[in-house]
């Protein structure tokens, strides 16, 4: 594993996993019945193509964090998913083998980013069929927020999809990189363990 690769899952490892809690799970019921966040849906968005197989993520969380991605990485990533060339939600689900614990706060975290609506996310649409201009408005709202929960559930998101974008051969050809974590047997639970040692360390 790369050390970006070791650093974003060493992040994935340490924000989604603080999502795993119960007042997480009561936060997005209370959300829920207030209107703020819709029963979830595991159908992927209208107007999305089909999703390959997935042994972890939905086929909206596909959509969602491929969504996320072309954002959160750049022009590179655009460029890349519209032709196809890469599929950073695969990726990052074939990851998600590694860290099975991290599949349910991930896809929790990809439900709110999509369905969540103001005040508990700034929009009123689902996350993909927001304009980029308005996707990028989303991410910034999250990044910079006050509250730590919606800065994990940006932290979380940003450090997979980007784990998953760099995961793939045509997207680390845009770095000049050889190789990177696919290159290699180790997964996010050696990052999850290099991370303990880290904060051990420090």
């Amino acid at each position: 594993m790369s050390e970006r690769a070791t650093a974003l899952a060493a992040v994935a490892a340490r924000e989604l996993g603080a999502l795993d809690r119960r007042g997480f799970l009561r936060g997005l019921a209370v959300a829920a019945a207030a209107g703020l966040l819709p029963a979830a849906c595991s159908r992927a968005p209208a107007g999305a193509g089909a999703a390959p197989p997935l042994r972890f993520l939905t086929a909206r969380g596909h959509a969602v964090l491929n969504a996320a991605a072309a954002r959160i990485a750049g022009p590179p990533a655009q460029q890349l998913l519209a032709a196809g060339a890469v599929d950073p939600a695969l990726a990052a689900d074939r990851f998600l083998a590694g860290a099975p614990g991290l599949a349910a706060p991930l896809g929790q975290a990809l439900l709110v980013l999509e369905l969540g609506i103001w005040p508990l996310v700034a929009k009123l649409r689902p996350f993909t069929a927001l304009a980029p201009v308005e996707q990028d408005a989303v991410l910034e709202e999250l990044e910079g927020s006050r509250l730590a929960l919606k800065r994990r559930i940006y932290a979380g998101v940003r450090s997979i999809a980007l784990l998953g974008f760099y995961a793939e051969p045509a997207a680390r050809a845009t770095t000049g990189v050889a190789s990177d974590a696919a290159a290699s047997g180790a997964g996010i639970a050696d990052a999850m363990a290099w991370d303990a040692a880290d904060d051990a360390g420090g």
